[in-house]
């Protein structure tokens, strides 16, 4: 049995240290202090001490979550894998998890369809190509599917094709003349980037009619 003989204020003003026999054992967030009923000459038992611990555990995780997306946002699986490095335990990221859920701090839906619009509209990127890079994201097809049919039509992706295919093939033209390896390596450019073989043969056909 230990006794909290000193309760400070930590300069953050946000979190409390907590002593035990005048030596520091940790520091504790007010919500801890208040609901454990922590106040100086109280006695704590270990299994209370390991109690103790394990919420502080899972404050730490979900204010270091809260510091990251103060930041930026995250897709979940991102997030996730950011705490992991960190050593947190699977315990505290659920815990983190389901609390920025019920506060809306999580929306990978909204996300998704910011990326899109964020890939097709600056990077000039094909569906294939964002479809693959949310994936990696740990985004759902569902999820997927709907943001890029809601996001990026068709049309949006011929446009942006063409527009890049054209300097492209400018480029190319200055290595060879071969119209079959200059369509050739326009589609292979035009592939990496994400388009379907249905809008890179409709760019090709489009750009080469006169060669």
């Amino acid at each position: 049995m230990k006794t909290i003989t000193k309760i400070s204020r930590q300069q953050n003003g946000e979190r409390y240290n907590i002593f035990l026999d005048e030596v520091f054992f940790c520091g504790v967030t007010e919500d801890t202090l208040i609901r454990m009923n922590l106040k100086k000459g109280a006695k704590i038992d270990e299994e209370a001490l390991k109690a103790l611990e394990e919420e502080e555990s899972k404050n730490r995780c979900f204010s270091y979550a809260i510091y990251l997306l103060g930041r930026q946002n995250y897709f979940e699986k991102v997030l996730v894998e950011k705490l992991k490095r960190k050593e947190y335990s699977e315990e505290d990221i659920q815990y983190t998890l389901e609390k920025l859920r019920y506060y809306n701090y999580l929306d990978d839906s909204r996300l998704t369809e910011a990326f899109v619009r964020d890939k097709k509209r600056f990077s000039k990127k094909g569906p294939r190509y964002i479809a693959e890079a949310l994936r990696n994201k740990g985004v759902s097809q569902e999820q997927i599917t709907k943001a890029l049919e809601e996001n990026y039509s068709t049309e949006e992706a011929y446009e942006n094709c063409i527009g890049i295919a054209e300097k492209k093939l400018e480029y190319y033209k200055k290595k060879t003349d071969d119209l079959y390896q200059l369509k050739s390596k326009l589609y292979a450019f035009l592939a990496q980037r994400g388009f379907s073989s249905e809008v890179i043969k409709r760019t090709i056909e489009e750009l080469t009619k006169d060669e």
